[in-house]
Order: C-alpha cells, then structure tokens, then sequence
C-alpha cells in the first residue's frame, strides 16, 4: 500500500497552509469544554480529528490516548482519571479520532502505519493546537496500541514514553539508537496474548527498555489496576531526576541484575524505579505461577 502522504517533503507546509484545517469549539458540559481539530483526510486516512481539552499555560508533555479500531478518543478525555492526572502533572491532553477502511485496518494497514501520513498528521495537529513540539506520552488499546508500536519505530525522539494494550499482529523491533521505554499489555485470555508477548520479547531481544504486563482476568479490555499502573509509570519520566531504574523478571516479578537481564533479555524487563514494584506486581500476572507450562 502507497499512501499519497509518504514521501512528500512539503506535507507540513501543505498542511498548514490549508484554509479549511479549522478547529471547531464544542462544549460536552460547562465543566468540561473540549475542542475538536479536524485535520483534512489523505491517502488511507479517512478521518484525522484530535479532541483536546485546554491545556495549562505551559505544558511539560502532551498525553495522546489512542483508543481501538476508527475509535473516538473524545470519551476518552473525558474520564476523570485521565484529566486529573494531566492536571497534576501539567500536560496537555488528546484523544485521536483516526479512521481507514475496516479491511485495510484487518491487515495491519491505514491509520496504525504511523510512517505513511498518519504519524505526520498527529504531529503536525499537535503543533497546530500547541503552537510548538512538546514531548509526547502515548498510550492507547487494540487499534491504538497498532498504532503507538509504530509510531515509536518512526518517530522515537518525539517520545517520553508509552503504554500499548491488546495488540497482537504487530511489525518485528528493529535496532535503532533512541528507544523510548515503554509498557507492551495484554490480558490472559485475550487472543492475541501470544502476538503481544512475542513482540515484547523481541523487542527486549533488540535492548529496549520495554517492561511487559498480562492482566489478570482480563480478555480484550482494559482492566483499572493496568490504567493506575501506566500513569504512575509515565510520571517517572516527567521528573527524570526521580527515577532509579531497575531490571525485573517478567515471570517471577523478582529483581534483576543488570548482567541476569542482559543473559535473558527476553524473560526480563525495565521499570523506571523500585517504588513501582508493587503497583506493577498488582496489575501483572506472574507467568511462572499460573502457565508456565505454556511458555
């Protein structure tokens, strides 16, 4: 698949220069306005609208939620959860409404190739609302998660860090010199459970410092204890000066040695301090306790 966005050296020029790029003022409460820009359709992008609540006057980060297959993030940045961590943490907050062709999506295609127009569209939106390049936090489910594995292998340096769930068909980690840290999710009895963790492991296998969660009792969903986990996670990298990363095992959930993790990269993971353990522990199935037999 060519998208007719690949490619093209003036495509942020062309976008910005567009009359109709507008944004579009909506109010879903008093308590709650929110904004709408609606980024103009190309190649195998149907839709490109960003939903954004108003953002502190000066922003450490933008936090893009990233919900499942041609989902609308509007809701998203409507969760209390949400908001009141971007609030205390001072970031500016996104939900994207991306949309492609169902059958394009079913073959991994459209909007989750990052590299072929929609990673240009998210990042030339965000300067448009935000009038500069602030570091971005990823996290998203299912079509979101397609989407945030790749826009990490195509745009590494734009990230802090990111959080993906319930992806299962996804491109192999290649070896490269920026490697945001990351969480790679999936619940136990979700299909595509074997897809999620081989990716994890080859991404281990590649040295990133990715950290990998099954949550328990879950399906294809999200589980409450996996979101509190990943917000605590992503706060460690808006305050680097607070982290004291360490290397766990992903089966026993034990600490790790630097050397241990590197002889087993794939059995291992990172975590950006040891006051996460537990919270991590909690969201976590330990694989060594309930499958083992069938890793």
């Amino acid at each position: 698949m060519t998208s007719c966005l690949a490619g093209c050296p003036s495509l942020r020029a062309l976008l910005f220069g567009i009359s109709w790029l507008s944004v579009t003022a909506i109010a879903l409460a008093a308590e709650r306005p929110l904004q709408v820009l609606r980024l103009p359709a190309a190649g195998d992008v149907l839709r490109a609208d960003l939903w954004y609540a108003k953002a502190p006057a000066h922003p450490r980060a933008v936090l893009v939620l990233c919900p499942g297959a041609n989902g609308n993030g509007r809701s998203w940045i409507t969760q209390r959860r949400w908001r009141e961590f971007a609030a205390r943490e001072n970031l500016a907050l996104v939900g994207i409404h991306f949309e492609s062709d169902s059958e394009l999506l079913s073959h991994c295609q459209g909007y989750y190739q990052a590299s072929k127009g929609s990673g240009d569209l998210l990042l030339v939106g965000l300067h448009q609302i935000y009038g500069k390049d602030l570091p971005v936090l990823l996290f998203g489910f299912s079509g979101g998660a397609h989407f945030i594995t790749r826009f990490i292998a195509w745009k590494p340096e734009r990230v802090l860090a990111w959080a993906a769930a319930g992806a299962g068909v996804l491109d192999v980690p290649s070896s490269q010199q920026v490697n945001p840290p990351g969480i790679m999710a999936c619940g136990e009895s979700d299909s595509r459970l074997g897809g999620a963790l081989g990716f994890f492991k080859q991404g281990r296998a590649a040295g990133k410092p990715w950290l990998w969660v099954e949550m328990p009792k879950a399906g294809h969903n999200l589980t409450p204890e996996f979101e509190d986990f990943a917000r605590q996670y992503f706060s460690f990298f808006l305050r680097p000066g607070d982290a004291d990363g360490l290397w766990v095992d992903i089966d026993g959930t034990n600490e790790l040695s630097a050397s241990a993790a590197a002889a087993e990269p794939s059995l291992s993971g990172w975590i950006p301090s040891r006051s996460l353990l537990k919270p991590w522990r909690q969201c976590h199935i330990a694989a060594s306790k309930f499958h083992s037999t069938n890793r």
